[in-house]
């Protein structure tokens, strides 16, 4: 068995990020604390594994009105109201049933030779190679060729499409007239496919949708739709990249980890499992709620009305769920993480997710198990550093 006892999340050079809020009362896994979101308002503060897992499925706990001007916020502008992370029940539900079946393992099982050619082709490409970038020459390309793939987007339009999503994921508070220029582009660009303007394939998910948007009822909406696909856009490319690159950063940290997985293949899923529970997206974990009346938790009781910050990461890390929360732990059995939310929220890319990084890394240990990054660049790595959006911007490698 490996001895795993020194694979801290910890001890990966920059792995977690600088929180997006500001701490005016210390939470604890036994209370709850008071933290300052962006935009200005006071949120209590809950990282305890059942009562984050609690708020998470507690239809009392609601997004959308921390979608509207003036409220709780960790952006710095809205986005579409009919977007499923701010829909509560019913609504999110009639969108959520729509998309369900085409996001599932089943549904996602059509793309996975996909995944396995992008995957072999850009790998077989850095073989010639003894330095790469590995994420600029594979990983980007399998994430976005992948997901157009998925929707039935034309690949000749990624280079117009990805500088907008990537602009809307770092969500820079420093110019907001100019993020919302961009969020609006980038609205406008998935409308016009919705509403005919633009080309997609036929076998896609945009056409698809287009095709049964009168299964739904009532029907799906243009703006319904656009909402939808808008989510899937950004999830299934700029998301997933970012959730892959750092997991393939953390595990290249860690070299008798990475021989581990080639020589024993059947430890990819779990290792992936641990380190999905312990990467965060951006440097926030998740959109606040509103308690519509009193929540009574194990950690304290919040007020009607009050804003409330669900940790999802910390709560990941919560001692008395986890054995060593912070270790890597490929042994590690039960790991029901809330990385993809818990309930009704629950991320509906999940398995596109785990579908892409477990053939990524399964691939990548197998035809390169002595693949290293260059230590004289490790703890200078280009970084990109936003709310929805952290992630290494190039990972030089040595094959």
């Amino acid at each position: 068995m490996l001895d795993n006892r020194n694979y801290l999340i910890s001890d990966i050079p920059n792995y977690d990020p600088q929180p997006g809020y500001d701490v005016v009362k210390a939470a604890t896994y036994q209370n709850i604390g008071i933290i300052r979101l962006l935009s200005g308002h006071e949120a209590f503060h809950v990282i305890n594994y059942q009562d984050v897992k609690k708020i998470l499925m507690d239809k009392n706990c609601i997004r959308s009105p921390s979608n509207e001007v003036g409220a709780p916020s960790i952006l710095p502008t809205l986005t579409p109201k009919d977007m499923l992370l701010n829909l509560d029940f019913p609504d999110h539900t009639r969108l959520k049933q729509f998309i369900s079946k085409d996001y599932s393992l089943s549904g996602l099982r059509w793309l996975e030779p996909v995944i396995i050619r992008l995957t072999k082709k850009y790998a077989d490409e850095i073989a010639q190679k003894s330095h790469a970038d590995l994420f600029s020459e594979l990983l980007d390309h399998v994430a976005s060729e992948t997901n157009c793939t998925l929707l039935g987007i034309p690949l000749e339009d990624q280079h117009y499409f990805r500088k907008l999503s990537h602009i809307v994921q770092i969500a820079d508070p420093s110019d907001v007239e100019e993020l919302v220029r961009q969020f609006e582009l980038l609205y406008s660009y998935v409308m016009e496919h919705v509403q005919g303007k633009r080309p997609h394939t036929n076998d896609g998910l945009i056409a698809k949708f287009l095709q049964n948007r009168t299964n739904c009822q009532p029907p799906l909406s243009d703006e319904e739709l656009t909402a939808i696909l808008l989510g899937a856009l950004l999830g299934g490319d700029q998301n997933t990249l970012t959730v892959m690159t750092k997991i393939v950063y953390g595990l290249l940290c860690m070299t008798e980890l990475w021989q581990k997985l080639h020589d024993e293949p059947a430890l990819i899923p779990i290792t992936v499992e641990e380190m999905l529970r312990l990467t965060n997206l951006g440097n926030t974990s998740t959109f606040p709620r509103i308690a519509n009346q009193e929540i009574r938790l194990t950690t304290g009781t919040i007020p009607a009305g009050s804003a409330i910050h669900a940790d999802v990461i910390l709560a990941n890390r919560d001692p008395g769920v986890y054995a060593e929360p912070l270790l890597i732990n490929p042994y590690r059995e039960g790991n029901r993480h809330l990385q993809f939310g818990y309930g009704m929220h629950n991320c509906m890319g999940q398995e596109l997710v785990r579908l892409e990084i477990n053939t990524v890394v399964s691939i990548l240990t197998q035809q390169f198990p002595q693949m290293r990054l260059c230590q004289d660049k490790l703890h200078y790595l280009r970084w990109c550093e936003g709310i929805v959006l952290r992630r290494p911007d190039e990972l030089p490698v040595i094959l």
